[in-house]
């Protein structure tokens, strides 16, 4: 396993978010979601699968491309999207850089708080998509 998986450990565990969805709602939406991430067989890549109220399901794989030089998620959703994030990490904050959506996501010093931010470009200008705090729900660290 390379320095580049086991940063990806971070992500791993079961999760409990909350926050606010803004989308076309400018005023905002109460944002509730739980999400699990483990190891695929190997530990090369992480599987995350998310269920939000909406409904909102999402499922991402996320890794290491050493062919690239990067590491990559990709993202599937119950309304037909599919995505790739390019993603880079400085300390305890990931970015994700997608042509449409991206998103910083920061953890803390103890690793069991996630703070995202998501940004869309509707229009070709970036605007708030959703802000949410996930809480590690499970023991694992």
């Amino acid at each position: 396993m390379t320095n580049e998986h086991e940063d990806l450990a971070a992500f791993l565990g079961d999760w409990s978010a909350q926050g606010t969805a803004y989308g076309a709602d400018s005023e905002g939406a109460p944002w509730r979601s739980i999400h699990s991430a483990r190891w695929h067989t190997g530990e090369h890549f992480v599987i995350q699968d998310e269920r939000a109220n909406g409904p909102f399901e999402t499922m991402s794989f996320l890794g290491w491309d050493g062919d690239r030089d990067t590491y990559f998620a990709w993202s599937i959703e119950n309304h037909g999207f599919a995505r790739e994030y390019l993603l880079s990490v400085d300390g305890q904050t990931w970015t994700f850089t997608g042509d449409t959506e991206r998103a910083t996501i920061t953890f803390s010093d103890d690793g069991n708080t996630q703070t995202h931010h998501w940004e869309y470009r509707p229009d070709g200008e970036w605007i708030t998509l959703c802000d949410r705090v996930a809480t590690r729900i499970d023991q694992q660290q």
